[in-house]
């Protein structure tokens, strides 16, 4: 059994696992006949994709975990294995910092499809600290790209890595771009369903320093975090998360770095190993006057929910308009809100699994009025959605993306682009 982080991946039923990636291995794979090739790449191990039934694997996480630092450009340089976690804390020692997500646990997967962030509204996302991409097209050449040096200076393939590399071919290794180590305040606290529109309505209006992330479930649990500039900056955020509202259990708090932000998780779910689940995130703009109506919307979706470990989250974006000049495959810069939908089932369950899908298409479906973007954190070319998911993340953008797919992979070797 694969040690993965994602339960569905880890019961699946492998054809094998490989642990290098060279020309070699793509020789081999365009010698055989197309239907004995399925393969999925595994980085981190977080997603229901790093693993399938009657997949092969190619696993990265043991065979590619240098990480290098240079002390002058501050620039550091990972391999494909690496795990966002282990970067935060590498960093950490050189007093830097990167945009890593609310899990450390997720691998090169996160940076390739986006990267939110809970410090985004004001760094970026983790595809924007890009410099270097090096590895493999689909095809089996080996490739080595530069972020082109002025927005003029149009890549096709550059952006297209960023953000869809995923489609292309395997990346082993990313150079980056590092920020200033900074402490991070957190405000965490339980939520009424009035509470949580409040919560909301005043994230709206906050500096692109401070952002709100939430998640519910059988209750309704918010995290709201701020980089810390200097003391004077300190004492405005604690002034405007001190104006939230919270039911219970609200903590103010200090971290060093954005691998110890307290977990966005539902206290009292009894989330266990036997369950599945599969992910869909959504993207929009500000809810502003569509605030409640959007709330009593998901209210009533979650009391629907066909098992108590489904849930609907957030995390809150904005103040990405002004990166609309760099070329990268994330089109929805304008985009304040993600919601993700998470839906669970128990294993082996596959009337509940059915049922669950559905209620997540719903979900999608009542969501899209407010949210109509969707980002590929988590591809689905095993359901009957993907290519409403693909429409919806690329949107004018994408038959380019297949004109480059048929060069770099005419095998179709990673996942469809259609």
């Amino acid at each position: 059994m694969l040690s993965l982080q994602n339960q569905n991946a880890k019961d699946s039923n492998v054809l094998g696992v490989s642990e290098e990636i060279n020309s070699e291995f793509f020789q081999s794979l365009r010698s055989l006949q197309k239907s004995s090739i399925p393969f999925l790449v595994s980085s981190g191990g977080t997603t229901s994709r790093s693993a399938a039934d009657n997949h092969w694997i190619i696993d990265l996480r043991k065979n590619y975990q240098n990480i290098s630092f240079d002390l002058n450009t501050k620039h550091v340089e990972i391999e494909a294995g690496v795990r966002m976690g282990d970067l935060s804390n590498f960093l950490g020692k050189h007093k830097r910092s990167f945009p890593i997500g609310l899990s450390g646990k997720t691998g090169m997967g996160y940076i390739l499809t986006g990267g939110i962030s809970p410090i985004s509204r004001s760094r970026g996302l983790a595809i924007d600290q890009i410099i270097e991409i090096k590895g493999f097209w689909g095809n089996g050449k080996e490739f080595h790209i530069s972020q082109p040096n002025t927005p003029q200076e149009s890549n096709h393939e550059w952006k297209a890595l960023c953000g869809a590399a995923i489609f292309l071919g395997i990346i082993t290794k990313v150079k980056l771009k590092t920020q200033p180590l900074r402490q991070i305040l957190t405000w965490t606290a339980n939520l009424s369903f009035s509470e949580l529109s409040e919560c909301i309505n005043q994230a709206e209006s906050w500096p692109n320093s401070l952002s709100l992330q939430w998640i519910y479930g059988e209750n309704i649990f918010a995290l709201a975090t701020g980089e810390i500039i200097d003391t004077d900056h300190e004492a405005n955020l604690i002034d405007l998360i001190e104006r939230l509202p919270f039911t219970s259990n609200r903590i103010i708090n200090k971290v060093n770095n954005m691998h110890s932000l307290p977990n966005l998780s539902l206290g009292n779910n009894k989330i266990n190993n036997l369950n599945h689940s599969e992910v869909i995130g959504l993207l929009g703009p500000a809810w502003q006057k569509n605030n409640l109506n959007v709330l009593k919307i998901i209210k009533e979706l979650i009391d629907q929910r066909p098992n108590e470990n489904c849930y609907i989250a957030s995390q809150q974006l904005g103040g990405l308009t002004k990166l609309k000049n760099l070329e990268t495959s994330f089109l929805h810069r304008d985009a304040i809100w993600k919601p993700w939908i998470n839906g669970a089932w128990d294993a082996n369950d596959q009337l509940q699994r059915k049922k669950t899908l559905q209620w997540m298409e719903e979900c999608w479906t009542n969501l899209e009025f407010i949210c109509p973007g969707v980002h590929l954190a988590q591809i689905h070319p095993h359901l009957q959605w993907h290519q409403k998911e693909l429409s919806s993340a690329f949107k004018d953008w994408l038959p380019k993306l297949q004109e480059i797919k048929a060069i770099k992979d005419p095998q179709n070797l990673m996942p469809p682009l259609n």
